[in-house]
């Protein structure tokens, strides 16, 4: 009997001894678990507020900080929007993943080392940053600030044998002028750097005037779009009109009496807003650049102008071709070669009354392609003009490798052409290549009668500007054909 009582509690002891260490086991198994999801959880927390690339805490981060930050904190503050600029997208299409990505590194290096403790930055998307500072830390101007900012950013990265230099754009809001609250303070500093981006300038400070302008263009878009439908609708009192400017040719006679006659005509749109009157051509057609509006709006100038080709062959009216100005974004379209092929050769117009007119800085975005386009189009009859020659990006050695008909000198270049001797120095330098290159040459902008004959005297005989005629609606346009031999007569009488 005592045996048995000794063996049981043996077994009983070895029994608690084995609960003990299973319970123990069970807890170090449960507190690892509890370890190893913490991690799990910290890292995913990571993941949720860090940019991977630059581990700066990012727009998650931004909004939770700056809520708390504007509610307990009244010191005056900046908000910088930092984004590189659009030759980022281009390095990505070009390069490997790795690149971008150390690039990106790069410049969250530079902003740490230019801020400092004395604010804090957000990597808020992937080519955009946010600096949030104490007025009272930038130790200068808010502007020189800014200036030091761009500079330290822009400098070249140098990276695997290449050289890369990125530009930057800052949109800079103040707190708490531009806003008390956080989403009225990045709205603002959004703006304003949108509008750096647009105006390619390296920063803005934000504006209330600012603002009214980004309304008013918002405004325009949708009266483009309102007039737009207008049109396509047959509305009895459309908004858009085209006027006509001529483009006169004259020649001296040994006698010293001008004769002349009209070569043709640029059409021009014209605006007129139902309660707003005349909109000018500069303040709309950025807006319709920005927005995409110039392909539909620059489809019904080429209609229109065709239908007016047509009315002018009715009016036994002959050999008066009409130039259209075509931007840059509708030239680039894939089927703008068919279309304007398709519609002449439907309409039944001979592709000689048909002008084109390109802006110089225009065709230069897309160099190869829009060169490929103009060929073809030469190659069916139509006429390329070149408008606003000299105000590009282009030199005049590439005159020589653009297939077009005629250079249009810019105006910029003729205001002071009489007494300016760079001006004069430069007008001839284009006027003399393009001739050497049997150029037709049109001079836009001419005012006086001392431009014309300063002009005429180095081999200009073509002119479109007031000192014959301003941009006229179709029905003025035709008394002026008409008109013409007494108007020469008048403008260029001896005197």
């Amino acid at each position: 009997m005592a045996y048995l009582e000794s063996n049981l509690g043996n077994r009983l002891g070895l029994l608690v001894e084995s609960e003990k260490y299973n319970y123990k086991k069970l807890l170090e198994a449960t507190a690892e678990e509890l370890r190893s999801e913490k991690r799990k959880s910290d890292k995913l927390l990571l993941q949720l507020t860090t940019n991977a690339e630059t581990g700066l805490p990012n727009s998650v981060v931004l909004h939770r900080e700056l809520d708390a930050l504007l509610e307990t904190d009244t010191v005056p503050k900046a908000v910088i929007f930092v984004a590189l600029n659009e030759n980022f997208g281009m390095l990505k299409r070009t390069f490997s993943t790795k690149i971008p990505e150390w690039i990106l590194y790069q410049t969250s290096l530079r902003l740490q080392k230019i801020v400092g403790t004395s604010g804090r930055i957000y990597h808020t998307h992937e080519d955009e940053f946010l600096v949030l500072m104490d007025r009272s830390n930038l130790g200068q101007d808010l502007e020189d600030f800014a200036k030091n900012l761009v500079e330290i950013i822009e400098k070249s990265h140098v990276m695997a044998g290449y050289t890369i230099s990125l530009g930057v754009h800052l949109g800079i809001a103040l707190y708490p002028e531009h806003g008390k609250k956080k989403a009225t303070l990045l709205r603002h500093a959004d703006i304003a750097l949108s509008e750096a981006g647009k105006e390619k300038t390296s920063f803005r400070i934000f504006s209330p005037e600012l603002k009214d302008s980004i309304v008013e263009r918002v405004e325009l878009q949708n009266g483009i779009l309102l007039a737009l439908e207008s049109q396509a609708n047959m509305d009895e009192k459309p908004q858009f009109e085209l006027f006509f400017h001529p483009q006169v040719q004259i020649e001296k006679t040994p006698s010293g009496t001008w004769t002349g006659r009209i070569i043709g005509a640029e059409t021009l749109i014209r605006w007129k807003h139902p309660t707003l009157g005349f909109i000018p051509p500069a303040k709309f057609i950025p807006v319709a650049e920005e927005t995409g509006l110039i392909i539909p709006l620059g489809h019904w100038i080429f209609h229109t102008a065709i239908s007016y080709i047509q009315d002018l062959a009715r009016l036994k009216i002959k050999d008066m071709p009409l130039s259209v100005n075509f931007s840059s974004l509708q030239f680039n379209n894939d089927d703008v070669s068919h279309m304007i092929h398709d519609v002449v050769q439907r309409r039944g117009i001979p592709p000689s009354l048909l002008k084109i007119e390109i802006t110089e800085s225009g065709l230069m975005r897309d160099y190869t392609t829009t060169i490929e386009k103009m060929k073809g189009l030469r190659q069916e009859g139509f006429k390329i003009l070149v408008d606003d020659f000299g105000t590009g990006y282009s030199s005049l050695s590439y005159l020589k490798e653009l297939p077009i008909d005629v250079v249009k000198v810019d105006k910029s270049f003729i205001d002071h052409v009489t007494h300016d001797a760079s001006d004069q120095a430069l007008t001839r330098a284009i006027v003399t290549l393009a001739k050497d290159l049997n150029l037709g040459v049109i001079v836009e902008g001419t005012e006086t009668r001392g431009q014309i004959e300063w002009l005429y005297e180095i081999g200009c005989d073509t002119f479109q500007g007031y000192y014959f005629s301003k941009p006229l609606p179709y029905n003025d346009f035709l008394n002026f054909l008409k008109d013409f031999p007494q108007i020469l007569q008048e403008k260029l009488s001896v005197v």
